[in-house]
């Protein structure tokens, strides 16, 4: 391709996308009124008046877009234009076998602060392929402000189906708290797995009109619902199955309830488990990836069956966070949700809470003290209810309250070591309830 054509190709992508401010909204679209210079591609009420460009994810590598098609070296992740409406252009999205992967604006900001009670984010929308896919909608303002907008399932049922409006009030996208004077990515698309979009015409409005359900983060975290992710709808319910089977055996006298780290008893923690507790009759209800609405409709449909455990021990919600960065108070209502089953389904067992494994390397990571606050109040309700409730988070970290990879080499999962540490913790609990020992 030659210097001209590829001038011409960036300015028909940015004039197709391009920030622009007026008394209507900001928006990406050349149906905007106002002229805008091509030649600057930057916002009007821009606080370092720096052009904005396209970024492209995959995994950890970040790719600044200077010319389309974009795409990393092996291909995975590419950045193209597409036809939209047969009236101007749009990109499309194609991403394979990336983990993490997206695009989104950057090099400038906006301030969105007028937008913050009745503005609206809009754009077009076409979904090619998304049954093996993650699709993620994110305003990021700044280093905290991460919340998603999930639209993986609205993406399954408008597969092939065209282009698609939507309309989001920007509530929905930002917490109260958030600072929206400079919004430094405001419109990202997070991705995975594999699948293909395109998108168009993205714009804020100060006065829009929603037509996407706007969820609270209590509703989601206490809302049962299946584990709807590419990676696990092969084996979540097949496994669910499994364990509903196990339940009607009745034979179990500790169930063990949580996600990935729970699950991993099976896994990496196998061998410390049969040094401990071998003797126990048990049932593992970790499930990787689960949030507390998941393991709500789990226990709700089957898994406790005719069981009569002499112990329950459940740790659930750092994924709340992860996934969705869920308030404390939200983990915690969903926590409080499942306390509720538990204590109707088996109103004998003796329940073990157990405050949220530290994740992350420091202390003060937003993560590690979203769930350090959601155990705080996953504390107050053992106390109200009369459950049991431990913390033994100090022993997986160092001095210093870091988390070393020695420990969690992903900074969240524990080895062999980490398990070593629980099970240690664990077994007062299994002697003085299931082995009946003082």
């Amino acid at each position: 391709m030659g210097t001209q054509s590829r001038i011409c190709l960036i300015v028909l992508v940015c004039y197709s996308l391009l920030f622009a401010c007026s008394n209507q909204g900001v928006t990406l679209s050349r149906a905007n009124q106002q002229e805008i210079s091509i030649k600057q591609i930057e916002l009007v009420n821009s606080s370092n008046r720096a052009p904005w460009k396209l970024a492209l994810v995959a995994n950890e590598q970040q790719l600044l877009v200077d010319e389309l098609p974009a795409q990393f070296a092996n291909g995975k992740v590419m950045l193209d234009l597409a036809a939209y409406l047969k009236e101007n252009d749009a990109l499309q999205l194609h991403f394979n076998e990336a983990w993490s992967s997206g695009t989104y604006f950057t090099n400038g900001s906006l301030d969105l602060r007028d937008y913050r009670q009745e503005g609206t984010l809009e754009f077009d929308l076409k979904i090619d392929q998304i049954e093996k896919g993650k699709l993620d909608l994110i305003v990021n303002c700044e280093m905290h402000c991460t919340k998603a907008y999930r639209l993986r399932e609205w993406a399954q049922t408008h597969q092939q189906q065209g282009w698609q409006h939507l309309s989001i009030d920007l509530s929905c996208l930002i917490d109260e708290a958030d600072d929206l004077s400079h919004v430094r990515r405001p419109f990202q698309l997070s991705t995975g797995g594999e699948g293909q979009i395109a998108f168009a015409n993205v714009r804020f409005k100060a006065q829009g009109h929603s037509n996407m359900p706007c969820p609270s983060a209590i509703e989601l975290a206490t809302t049962p619902s299946t584990l709807n992710e590419y990676w696990s709808v092969e084996w979540w319910l097949p496994r669910h199955n499994q364990k509903v089977a196990q339940a009607k055996q009745g034979s179990a006298e500790l169930i063990m309830i949580g996600d990935s780290i729970t699950h991993g008893w099976e896994n990496e923690g196998k061998e410390v488990w049969n040094k401990y507790f071998a003797d126990i009759k048990t049932l593992n209800l970790g499930y990787s990836g689960d949030r507390t609405e998941n393991v709500m409709w789990r226990l709700q449909h089957g898994e406790l069956g005719n069981t009569d455990p002499a112990l329950v021990v459940m740790m659930i919600g750092t994924n709340n966070t992860g996934h969705r960065m869920d308030s404390p108070q939200a983990i915690a209502a969903g926590v409080t949700k499942i306390v509720d089953e538990l204590q109707q389904q088996l109103p004998q067992a003796k329940i073990l809470l157990l405050e949220i494994f530290p994740r992350d390397a420091e202390p003060d990571s937003a993560m590690r003290l979203n769930n350090q606050v959601a155990s705080d109040l996953i504390a107050e309700l053992a106390k109200k209810r009369g459950l049991l409730f431990a913390n033994f988070n100090a022993d997986f970290l160092s001095v210093d309250g870091t988390l070393t990879k020695e420990m969690m080499p992903d900074l969240l999962h524990p080895k062999a070591l980490g398990y070593e540490v629980w099970a240690k913790q664990l077994r007062p609990f299994v002697d003085q309830y299931v082995r009946k020992k003082e």
